[in-house]
């Protein structure tokens, strides 16, 4: 750029006016006029503004979140310097008031010249309420009492013993019997398996047991079962099943029972044995009155021997039912029901008895 020779101050200048504005805006603008920016000063600057500003917000963000948290653990802090404080007082407190004794005519402290605080009285009534309600809670964990029985009762076995009773073993019971109720008119049986803690310890039956069982004589082997007694069936005379324990105690000596009751199947004499009590064996009538139609022919008789030929007499049909503890075999007991070819066995849970 050509510059205009400087001649030194015009008329002007003498006058104090100086450069007039258009020379200045030239002379500036020659000064710069040969400065041009890099090629790559536009792709730059898009990139640097956006990431300058994002720079900012995250320290704008960094001081709030610094601010917040300082704003929240501030408390926290003064509470617990706080306390801190107060736990040393009162220790101090403790301390000079067990080992050094009281002067006469002193007073209590927070009361007098001023040397006490009265903080300190309501810090020790905050920490008395507190050790209260300690005491309360501990107090309300602890198990209650029972309730208060006549000297020389014992409390109830179900109450006592659940928690500390094991399972009864196999060797623990003992003296097993079975009893047989007569028949009534339908043929129905009832009975009952009685089984005794023969040991000196308490123990709980761990199950119900198993009640076989085994058809005898003419008695039919496939229609024979037992099952559970349940609310609505055919075994009306046995207790209520929805009252049975869930869980049987015995004490020494004490027994439990399961009862049962036979009920036959009801399609008549061919299957029915209660109703069928007729002859347990067939009739010698075919033999015995071969033998006396002919007595006076010795010969025919001794040629023909029908007696040796016949078939043995069949068993009475009967049914063996067999009580096995839950611990397991051998089987404790046993009963016979008698006259019986088909039916079912409802059986019940452990019950305890009343002696």
């Amino acid at each position: 750029m050509n510059r205009p020779p400087y001649d030194g101050p015009g008329p002007d200048d003498e006058r104090g006016g100086g450069m007039d504005e258009q020379t200045l805006r030239q002379l500036l603008q020659g000064a710069v006029g040969d400065i041009e920016p890099a090629p790559d000063a536009l792709e730059h600057i898009r990139r640097a503004v956006p990431a300058r500003r994002t720079r900012r917000r995250h320290a704008l963000v960094g001081a709030a979140a610094a601010l917040i948290l300082g704003g929240t653990a501030l408390p926290a802090v003064v509470h617990v310097a706080t306390t801190g404080d107060e736990v040393e007082e009162r220790h101090a407190n403790t301390a000079s008031s067990q080992h050094s004794p009281e002067e006469p005519g002193a007073e209590p402290d927070g009361v007098g010249d001023g040397g006490g605080r009265p903080e300190q009285g309501e810090a020790r009534n905050h920490d008395e309420k507190r050790e209260q309600r300690k005491n309360e809670g501990s107090k309300g964990n602890e198990p209650k009492p029972a309730a208060s029985s006549p000297a020389g009762n014992l409390p109830a076995p179900t109450n006592t013993f659940a928690a500390v009773s094991p399972i009864c073993d196999r060797d623990q019971l003992g003296k097993g019997s079975g009893s047989v109720g007569p028949a009534d008119r339908d043929g129905r049986v009832y009975g009952a398996f009685r089984v005794v803690n023969v040991s000196r310890a308490v123990c709980t039956v761990g199950g119900p047991g198993t009640v076989a069982a085994s058809p005898r004589g003419s008695a039919e082997s496939g229609r024979v079962s037992v099952v559970d007694h349940t609310p609505g069936d055919a075994a009306t005379g046995l207790p209520d099943p929805t009252t049975e324990p869930s869980e049987v105690i015995l004490q020494p000596g004490q027994a439990y029972e399961v009862k049962f009751a036979w009920i036959p199947t009801a399609d008549g004499a061919r299957s029915s044995c209660a109703k069928n009590t007729g002859g347990a064996s067939p009739a010698p009538s075919a033999g015995g009155g071969g033998a006396s139609a002919s007595p006076a022919s010795g010969t025919a008789t001794a040629q023909q021997p029908s007696v040796p030929d016949s078939p043995p007499p069949t068993p009475p049909p009967s049914v063996v039912l067999s009580h096995t503890p839950d611990v397991g075999e051998p089987a404790i007991a046993d009963a016979k029901i008698d006259d019986a070819c088909a039916g079912t066995v409802y059986r019940t849970g452990p019950i305890v008895t009343a002696s």
